[in-house]
């Protein structure tokens, strides 16, 4: 197995109350959580349950507040907002959060691990807001379009 680089940023307490925007894809980049049509999501059941779980996670965790967010085919932004007193790390939390969507889906439906970003700056959160809203509308520009799974797809269809 290849070592792997630790995304985190080395001495940051991922406790630390602000806005944390991150990212989790679906393993192998698989298109499991619906598709885009229209520059929506048509959500999959997958899907529903992801979006499901994100607006239960601050009824959770009282520290935790949760802020824009898009399910797309194969991953998921979102802004969590971690409040004073909060006792769980970032990582714990996620960690809950994919483990109990992969029960109720009863496959593995995630890859390792997930992208964050520190938001720093009201300028920064507007951009990442921004970001997740215009994220649909942009599908086939995103770094994690993948034209195979989707040319396949339209297959099945018969498009």
């Amino acid at each position: 197995m290849r070592n792997r680089k630790n995304p985190r940023l080395t001495q940051f307490d991922y406790r630390t109350p602000g806005a944390y925007f991150i990212t989790l894809v679906t393993r192998q980049r698989a298109l499991r959580l619906g598709e885009i049509l229209s520059g929506s999501l048509h959500a999959s059941p997958a899907g529903l349950c992801v979006t499901e779980e994100w607006e239960r996670l601050s009824a959770r965790y009282s520290t935790l507040a949760t802020d824009a967010f898009v399910v797309m085919p194969n991953h998921l932004h979102g802004i969590i907002w971690l409040h004073p007193g909060n006792r769980c790390s970032l990582s714990a939390i996620i960690n809950h959060f994919k483990a109990g969507i992969s029960r109720r889906a009863g496959v593995p439906l995630w890859q390792r691990g997930f992208y964050d970003r520190v938001i720093r700056t009201e300028q920064e959160l507007d951009a990442v807001r921004r970001y997740i809203a215009e994220n649909p509308l942009k599908w086939e520009l995103d770094r994690l379009f993948v034209r195979e799974q989707t040319r396949h797809l339209k297959d099945e269809r018969g498009e």
